[in-house]
């Protein structure tokens, strides 16, 4: 049985499999973008079996298209799980490009295929690079390096045979079982595209879990972190500023009269005040390492690399700019109340500094609210 069949056949089922399995996780945009390059690799392999019991020279300009159309709709997916802008004209022009360049030009089968070949390396060495580069933002490394080999094992199929026409003058279109040397670039190719499967069934399980653990470790009204996240990562961060010998600077904050904001307007402005007030953290420059929702209208922040005076400046800042950006339907501004402690030698821990700068926040209540007070450091 030919290998280019076989090849093909096994990796239909392959991507036919994998189609329904992405649209598990048809609200991600990626994966509605990667199923629809499933289906243009799908009419690919069918139509590069149909061109070689033809040579039809349409059927092979539309293999051409839709092989290239493949590539640019996964490129196009990568960019868009990574958060970047799709430019169109990178993923649109080469596979139209490729079709109507054999069309116009009348190709023979060998030069379409030479043409498809070096398309197809430019756009898998290219996507290949990206991933390298970026897909770490989006998946885990483990993820990020099988989807990039996949590609690599696939660019070098598709240059395989324009190196094999310049160096030895000629080649065969259609590969067989007789011939291993002849079928690499087929074989290479198929290994390719199942480590391609392979790599986005992994990413999907990569965001699946990124997406559960923003629930677990995210306040749903403030979009800042919770408790939980804020105890586990400063845990971290406590030992890593005492590794480094680094500023450690925690904030306790607490927003004034808030219990007369929800009697008097109700829960729904309550919660449209904290809201407001998690945008207003999250978007303050220099942001804090870390911003979290202790409960209620209780929050705390955490500075790494920033003493205790600096950290002080940040907040009053950021006090002013609350109180301009937010009013009441009364017209009355909403103001906070913050204590200020940095870590010092005498700190035996992260619940010891919350300790310190819980109680400054007291004596800033006890001073008349709408303050940030700085704690002492513990007496040696």
């Amino acid at each position: 049985m030919p290998t280019l069949v076989l090849a093909r056949v096994v990796s239909i089922v392959v991507f036919a499999i994998g189609i329904p399995i992405m649209t598990l996780r048809k609200d991600r945009p990626e994966t509605a973008i990667f199923c629809w390059s499933l289906v243009m690799a799908i009419l690919s392999w069918v139509s590069i079996i149909a061109a070689v019991a033809t040579e039809n020279l349409y059927i092979v300009a539309i293999y051409a298209g839709c092989i290239s159309g493949t590539v640019s709709l996964q490129w196009a997916a990568v960019v868009v799980m990574t958060g970047r802008k799709v430019h169109s004209a990178w993923f649109v022009v080469p596979p139209v490009g490729v079709a109507l360049g054999i069309v116009v030009l009348q190709m023979p089968a060998t030069d379409a295929s030479i043409l498809s070949c070096v398309v197809l390396g430019l756009q898998l060495g290219a996507a290949s690079t990206f991933i390298m580069l970026y897909g770490r933002l989006a998946v885990r490394r483990s993820t990020a390096v099988l989807m990039a080999l996949g590609y690599t094992f696939s660019f070098f199929s598709a240059i395989s045979r324009p190196i094999e026409l310049l160096f030895f003058g000629s080649f065969s279109l259609y590969a067989t079982s007789g011939d291993p040397a002849n079928s690499a670039a087929f074989l290479g190719s198929y290994i390719g595209t199942t480590l391609i499967i392979l790599s986005w069934l992994a990413a999907l399980k990569d965001r699946a879990e990124a997406r559960l653990a923003a629930l677990a470790f995210r306040d749903e009204l403030t979009g800042l972190a919770n408790r939980r996240y804020l105890h586990e990562q400063g845990r971290k961060l406590w030992t890593q500023s005492r590794w480094q010998g680094t500023a450690l600077t925690i904030v306790a904050l607490d927003l004034d009269y808030f219990k007369r904001i929800n009697d008097r307007w109700g829960h729904e402005e309550g919660d449209r005040v904290l809201a407001a007030f998690g945008a207003a953290t999250a978007a303050a420059t220099p942001a804090p390492t870390v911003a979290a929702r202790m409960g209620g209208e209780e929050f705390c922040l955490i500075y790494v690399g920033v003493d205790a005076k600096s950290v002080h400046g940040f907040i009053e800042r950021l006090r002013d700019d609350f109180a301009q950006a937010l009013r009441l339907p009364d017209g009355e501004p909403v103001r906070f109340s913050a204590g200020v402690a940095q870590a010092g030698p005498e700190d035996d821990g992260l619940n010891n500094l919350y300790r310190r700068a819980d109680n400054a926040l007291y004596q800033a209540k006890a001073s008349g609210r709408d303050c940030a007070v700085i704690g002492l450091p513990l007496a040696a």
